[in-house]
């Protein structure tokens, strides 16, 4: 089987791409015949290039990448890919939408607001005296997101300032009650789910700087949790990861609030494989390394 590792994009999540792609090519070398590709966004190059393989292992992060875009792409051109089908990505790639879903299906998700033109009139008066998160809709990596803490009138500066800094990376906005607690994740691989993780960020959240740099955040795999918690969280994991139509492989992100109340936060179709990655990490803890994880990945998409 020879296979193409496709990385980069156009995303503001590019850099983190670059960084998981290449250490995907790294473990796969081992083995396989493979090749990578830092993509620029030029679909009529990759089509040129797709004769050659037989299967795309996609690494790309963000954007069109991750939107069902390539995806959609990849489906039209007849070529297996790694991750899940363009119709799923688009949705889970929307929280706004993943967050309804889940709410239909009688789970929670934070409170929030959500804004698709900021000129539009929009109300935050249910967030008055509670903590926010400032975040785009449709991005990931906590690029262009803030959180305001005790959020009233005297701080409307401070959540202009953050819609701002959201909209350098997305015309679609979350604004989302913070629910104060454990930051939790579980990974989803085929029906299973891996141990739950759990992340304690040095920084006041677990931002880009505490994703990507190494020794900025401390992981406890499996968390500091009750038995029971966990299995609810598993759960619930394998729930919306069937929901939203997912395959191959997922992450499913949480907070376990002080109350151990669960909150669904948001479903990664493409989480990363760099060397700080919480999938890997959460696969590890399953008896499952790096070069063996990639193997049931590229054995999930091949089915």
């Amino acid at each position: 089987m020879k296979i193409l590792v496709l990385y980069g994009g156009t995303s503001n999540e590019r850099d983190v791409s670059i960084m998981s792609g290449k250490s995907i090519l790294e473990s796969l070398k081992r083995k396989y015949i493979v090749d990578g590709y830092d993509f620029n966004g030029d679909f009529e190059k990759l089509k040129s290039l797709l004769i050659d393989y037989d299967l795309i292992f996609n690494a790309l992060h963000g954007g069109d990448g991750e939107n069902g875009v390539v995806q959609k792409f990849l489906e039209n051109n007849n070529i297996l890919f790694t991750g899940s089908s363009s119709f799923s990505s688009a949705i889970a790639m929307n929280k706004h939408k993943t967050k309804k879903i889940v709410i239909d299906n009688s789970l929670i998700t934070p409170d929030w607001v959500y804004i698709d033109n900021v000129k539009n009139k929009f109300s935050l008066k249910k967030f008055f005296g509670k903590s926010i998160v400032i975040k785009p809709a449709d991005e990931g990596s906590s690029i262009g997101l803030t959180i305001i803490e005790n959020f009233n009138n005297d701080k409307m500066n401070k959540l202009n300032v953050a819609i701002e800094n959201s909209c350098l990376v997305s015309d679609k906005i979350l604004i989302e009650e913070y629910i104060d607690g454990k930051e939790l994740t579980v990974g989803v691989l085929g029906d299973v789910a891996l141990p739950v993780l759990e992340i304690i960020p040095d920084n006041t959240y677990y931002d880009y700087e505490c994703k990507y740099s190494i020794g900025k955040s401390q992981y406890k795999v499996p968390a500091n949790i009750s038995n029971d918690i966990s299995e609810k969280l598993k759960s619930i994991s394998l729930k919306i990861f069937k929901l939203l139509g997912c395959c191959n492989y997922a992450r499913v992100d949480f907070r376990l609030s002080n109350e151990n109340k669960i909150y669904f936060l948001e479903i990664n179709t493409l989480p990363g494989f760099t060397s700080t990655s919480l999938f890997p990490k959460a696969a590890n803890a399953a008896s499952l390394d790096y070069d063996h994880l990639l193997d049931e990945i590229i054995a999930l998409a091949k089915k």
